[in-house]
């Protein structure tokens, strides 16, 4: 006779508990806008998150009021993910712990980690901001504290920062910092664990699916802004061959940040991220964030130059490959699952476990005495305030050791 404590709900359960156990980069961004989903979502479907507008700073005694803008950014579904399982009535029958070390643990770890490198490929592809060598290893703590003054230049603050690396930073940077000054404590994660810890304001976790980016085979100078006065997140540009890839770091010549508080220079031309790849020629470039140039949203000090001297440059060579670790702000993402709807006729069970929402569905197969039962979780992912995120560049695949 079958165990009838074995039920759906408590293997769902169970499965949550081991999918947030497998999760990195997911554990710390905010699922806010899950609730927005209730229903028959489906990929695609999206809804527009509003971000705070800064204020339009007034100097002296007469007001100047000016209209409320609100800025919207979209949460969208991006996929339907599970796993499937057949099993006999004498398998069901298994105490949960037995049936988790059998079918669930392994399972449930492959589905989340797939979800976090869908989720990480997103978080970098939508980061207008990078520090670190590509074509290099990554050895020097203080592209930690570049990437950190990025952040904080864009508004990011002084609150908790995240740091997810790829492993081979693991292997090269705590290699790099032997000679450093570290807290016994940090020095003791390092040795034992081969982690680095916290360093540098942020606190580091390392993942095995961090993206590797590839640039297109346009050259790193080979294009010129075509058009003066452009502003938005699409620039026109003509004197270059070569795609540009999806993902791929620019900046424009003349288009300098300004902190998006005081309006002032940083000195240094903004970043911006490719988010369409470009097929080459003259056309129109997509980028985030857009280019603006005046008001309360202004974030760089002019329009980019235009003709000969309107330089656009990608950050890296032409078809060079390089990895992404990605420091952040969690509060830079969003990421949501679905109450997925109940299938008639079978064993229905939806629950939540921080945040992520799974539903197991539960059914036989008379002919062949089997039973049968999947786990979905659909998910969704935006890039609310990817400003507060900074990518660091290295040469994922160069594990040599000085």
């Amino acid at each position: 006779m079958a165990n009838q404590l074995l039920t759906t709900d408590k293997i769902a359960d169970r499965a949550l508990m081991r999918f947030s156990e497998s999760l990195n980069a997911l554990k710390a961004i905010p699922k806010t806008y899950a609730s927005e989903f209730k229903g028959a979502a489906k990929i695609g479907d999206h809804v527009r998150v509003p971000v705070p507008q800064h204020a339009q700073i007034r100097h002296g005694r007469v007001a100047t009021p000016g209209p409320l803008k609100t800025l919207l950014r979209p949460v969208t579904i991006q996929d339907q993910v599970g796993f499937d399982l057949s099993f006999t009535s004498a398998e069901l029958a298994l105490d949960i712990e037995e049936f988790d070390r059998r079918y669930i643990s392994q399972q449930v770890a492959d589905l989340a980690v797939n979800v976090e490198a869908a989720v990480q490929k997103l978080m970098y592809q939508w980061t207008p901001n990078q520090t670190g060598v590509p074509a290099n290893q990554w050895t020097n703590i203080g592209y930690a504290n570049v990437a950190k003054k990025l952040i904080e230049d864009n508004g990011g603050g002084s609150g908790t920062k995240k740091m997810l690396t790829n492993n081979a930073t693991d292997v090269t940077l705590i290699n790099g910092m032997r000679g450093l000054f570290n807290a016994q404590k940090q020095i003791d994660v390092q040795y034992e664990d081969g982690y680095i810890g916290r360093a540098s304001g942020f606190d580091w976790t390392s993942s095995t699916v961090t993206p590797i980016h590839t640039n297109g085979t346009a050259a790193a100078t080979g294009y010129r802004v075509n058009g003066a006065n452009q502003t938005g997140s699409v620039i026109t540009v003509n004197t270059g061959t070569g795609t540009i890839t999806k993902g791929s770091i620019v900046t424009f010549a003349g288009a300098v940040a300004v902190h998006p508080q005081t309006k002032n220079t940083l000195g240094y031309l903004r970043q911006f991220v490719v988010t369409e790849d470009y097929a080459g020629g003259a056309g129109n470039l997509s980028i985030y964030p857009a280019i603006v140039t005046s008001g309360s949203e202004q974030n760089v000090t002019a329009s980019p130059t235009t003709g000969a001297s309107g330089t656009v440059t990608i950050e890296g060579a032409a078809s060079l490959s390089y990895g992404i670790n990605m420091g952040y702000r969690p509060e830079a993402f969003q990421f949501v699952t679905v109450d997925l709807p109940e299938l008639k006729g079978w064993d229905n069970s939806r629950r939540e476990y921080e945040g992520v929402s799974m539903r197991v569905v539960e059914g036989s197969d008379l002919t062949n005495d089997l039973n049968l039962m999947r786990f979905d979780i659909m998910w969704g992912f935006g890039a609310t305030r990817s400003e507060w995120a900074c990518r660091v560049a290295n040469n994922a695949a160069d594990l040599t050791l000085a």
